[in-house]
């Protein structure tokens, strides 16, 4: 036998076996139930007490309406308020009223009038954009060439804003490569109206070959540059740009 059985086997029978006890329970009840039974089946008028029964009925009696010993109050008859009689409205006297004189004399504080309005005021007459002096960094419009002073655009081009935006543009494509202070180089190109730039030439060399090219590389990478102002009736617009070194 395992130690498992074994141990289960002592744990039954330590504990008593109830099952007599039970089979005594049962016949107890059974005897009680037999006796309750026989005792009914002989006395039946013991189990069942007869009581003696009585009709009631129910009659409610109406009630009368109570009536208000206080007679009902006459209620008031309309009067007709009399009308009261139109009273006059003092009228205004008429005043009189103080004349103006027609025609007052101006005084120092009075308001323009309209006419002295349209009398324009003279104003001095713009002044053409020629680009002399106009600079972006070492780009510059306009100096001297040869000892003579040029312009770096026509004369009649007065859009300063448009060659403000064109250097900006061109400088910004500009790499210079080291060169010693004082190098210079002017070039020439042609604008269309639609932007295009053409007709790109070296008027004036620096006498280094790789600060020309880093000027011609430049004008070819801003190609193409904004358009023409509208306002302006020319086809094309040629410019005069030089480049020097920036210290």
């Amino acid at each position: 036998m395992d130690p498992v059985s074994r141990v289960l086997i002592e744990a039954e029978s330590r504990h008593p076996s109830i099952l007599p006890w039970v089979f005594l329970a049962l016949i107890l009840h059974v005897a009680l139930a037999a006796g309750v039974f026989l005792i009914n089946r002989r006395h039946p008028r013991m189990m069942a007490a007869q009581l003696p029964t009585v009709s009631v009925r129910l009659i409610q009696q109406k009630r009368p309406p109570r009536r208000s010993s206080r007679p009902a109050a006459p209620r008031p008859k309309a009067v007709p308020t009399p009308m009261p009689a139109p009273t006059a409205v003092p009228t205004a006297a008429p005043t009189a009223v103080p004349r103006v004189a027609d025609n007052p004399p101006p005084s120092r504080d009075a308001m323009p009038t309209m006419e002295s309005r349209k009398t324009p005021i003279p104003t001095a007459p713009p002044q053409p954009a020629s680009g002399g002096g106009l600079s972006h960094g070492g780009l510059s419009l306009g100096g001297e060439t040869g000892g003579q002073a040029e312009t770096g655009v026509p004369s009649d081009f007065q859009f300063t804003y448009y060659l403000e935006r064109m250097l900006a543009l061109i400088e910004s494509r500009w790499y210079e490569p080291p060169v010693p202070p004082g190098t210079s180089a002017r070039a020439r190109f042609t604008i269309e109206t639609s932007g295009h730039v053409r007709g790109i030439v070296l008027e004036s060399s620096s006498g280094n070959s790789a600060y020309d090219r880093a000027v011609l590389r430049a004008l070819y990478a801003a190609n193409p540059l904004p358009p023409l102002p509208p306002a302006y009736r020319k086809p094309s617009l040629t410019i005069h740009l030089n480049f020097a070194h920036r210290r």
